[in-house]
């Protein structure tokens, strides 16, 4: 049975919030969505961006999600109550926010199963809140209660679905970043029916493990929060040639994001580099990483301290991984790149310096506005926000202007309205083509004068690289031996003995316990 069409209002705010995103991203791509079931279905998440995942959620969805939320959002005022209850979602309140009012989570509850036997869609994020970049903490069981519960309502013939979705950030605090929505295989809950039957709290808990171990192979997850930052330098600096022996040649871009933002992606100058493909690589660095973590922490913290002295040396002389990678790429063709600079910077700065004028005021508010926000899992959104007010804001007053104290024609107000996003947007693409070719022609200069600084950088380079392949190989045998291991158990296994009548379990908690132990909150 197909599912009921996203409401009018749901659509409207839909189409905004993908416009702004659109705008506030530098590249959002999906993978999965053609997995999306029609029926009653449960989008569990991971949370590593605040109310930005919801935002991301929902413009990628195609079906309308109704969000289960934190009971606080409601009280931002009649307006953001009024839409809230409009597109379906579902306040959560928390043990102090419950004041002896045990009901108010039980009728949360039975307005999701509702949704769900309505063939509706809801939305969780299970973590119960924001969770550290790159990282799936352990889930609240509140997700697969509302499954199972609904399914046992309906006798386990309705056939609700959890779909995973892991939300990868490339870097969750920056304008402009990129973001990958990975869309798993849905789970059916009905396959935990015997499991439910025999013992309610086995199967809540059995369905609460696959959930968590699906959403980290959906997500970048590093077990150990403390290798985030060596899971990054070895991808920058290893990334490439793993690509490469894997995939094969991608056209991936190694560059900081400061100085490749609209080099590549606004120009349209290129293909989008495949971010499924790059957070797979990552992933499998950070597989390799906890695996020596655990086998072998002593080497894990040799080489976490050659990667920092090998960073350290090349923050010293301004360089970067990439810079020394295509040392070869920097010579020759000098005097032909200064001229077409020149020429570039000349020629186009009147246009640069009008969109930095016409935008500059809403720029610096945006962010100030995230430089002061204390929680770093709500600076894309407070800056996503900010923007999406404060930018049209001043474009209407700025056309209001033009038009009341000038006496300029309506088409000129209007084209005038046109070219401040338009040109808001150059002025990056310039300024950041600047900076990169002045960090080429510092590189050049010290590539001529300091032949021996720059040798010893190649030599570090090449000396990680070259304990990464030793690594790898290692880590390649453990796989394939653990592989070989474990069909050798499958094939020698002996038919299992029946299955001793489990002990007596009290009762299932009531569906009135903390509601961050039940089920997951928005932001």
């Amino acid at each position: 049975m197909a599912s009921a069409p996203p409401s009018l209002t749901y659509r409207f705010l839909r189409m905004v919030a993908r416009s702004a995103a659109e705008v506030y991203f530098f590249d959002i791509q999906a993978t999965g969505k053609d997995r999306i079931p029609d029926g009653p279905l449960i989008l569990a998440a991971n949370h590593p961006n605040s109310l930005m995942d919801t935002v991301i959620l929902a413009v990628q969805t195609p079906r309308q999600i109704c969000y289960m939320a934190r009971s606080g959002l409601f009280k931002k005022g009649m307006i953001v109550r009024a839409i809230f209850k409009r597109i379906g979602v579902i306040p959560i309140y928390r043990t102090e926010d419950l004041k002896g009012r045990t009901d108010l989570n039980n009728d949360a509850f039975r307005k999701a199963y509702e949704t769900l036997e309505s063939d509706g869609c809801i939305g969780i994020f299970p973590e119960g809140k924001n969770s550290p970049d790159r990282h799936v903490q352990e889930l609240k069981t509140g997700t697969a209660r509302i499954a199972l519960a609904t399914e046992a309502r309906n006798d386990f013939q309705l056939g609700v679905k959890i779909q995973p979705v892991g939300l990868n950030f490339e870097d969750r605090d920056r304008f402009l970043s990129s973001v990958l929505i990975r869309y798993a295989d849905p789970i059916d809950v009905r396959e935990f029916k015997e499991v439910y039957e025999r013992d309610e709290r086995e199967a809540v808990h059995q369905l609460t493990d696959r959930l968590l171990q699906e959403l980290r192979r959906a997500s970048t997850h590093i077990a150990d929060e403390r290798n985030h930052q060596l899971v990054r330098d070895v991808h920058r600096i290893y990334g490439n040639e793993l690509a490469k022996e894997f995939i094969g040649e991608l056209d991936i871009d190694l560059r900081p994001l400061t100085h490749k933002l609209f080099d590549r992606a606004r120009a349209r100058t290129g293909p989008k580099p495949d971010l499924d493909d790059k957070f797979t690589i990552e992933q499998a660095i950070a597989k390799a990483v906890d695996h020596y973590q655990k086998t072998d922490p002593g080497l894990v913290a040799r080489v976490r301290m050659d990667i920092r002295r090998y960073r350290d040396h090349l923050r010293q002389v301004r360089l970067r991984h990439d810079l020394v990678e295509k040392k070869e790429h920097l010579k020759g063709r000098r005097r032909w790149d200064a001229l077409k600079m020149t020429i570039y910077a000349l020629a186009l700065g009147p246009f640069a310096i009008y969109g930095f004028i016409n935008n500059a005021i809403p720029y610096l508010l945006v962010n100030q506005v995230t430089r002061r926000q204390p929680d770093r899992t709500r600076v894309a959104f407070s800056g996503f926000l900010s923007g999406l007010v404060l930018f049209p804001l001043f474009y209407f007053l700025q056309g209001w202007a033009l038009w009341t104290l000038t006496d300029h024609s309506l088409i000129t107000v209007i084209f005038y309205l046109i070219s401040l996003p338009i040109t808001g947007f150059f002025f990056l693409r310039w300024w950041r083509q600047i900076l990169a070719y002045r960090d080429r022609i510092l590189s050049r200069t010290l590539f001529r004068s300091q032949q021996n600084l720059v040798f010893n950088l190649e030599n570090e380079r090449q000396n990680l690289i070259d304990t990464f392949e030793v690594l790898k190989d290692r880590y390649i045998d453990h796989l394939i031996a653990a592989n070989s291991q474990e069909e050798v158990q499958i094939v020698d296994r002996p038919a299992a003995e029946p299955a001793a009548e489990p002990a007596a379990e009290p009762a299932t908690e009531p569906a009135t316990e903390s509601a961050t132990e039940q089920t997951a909150e928005a932001p």
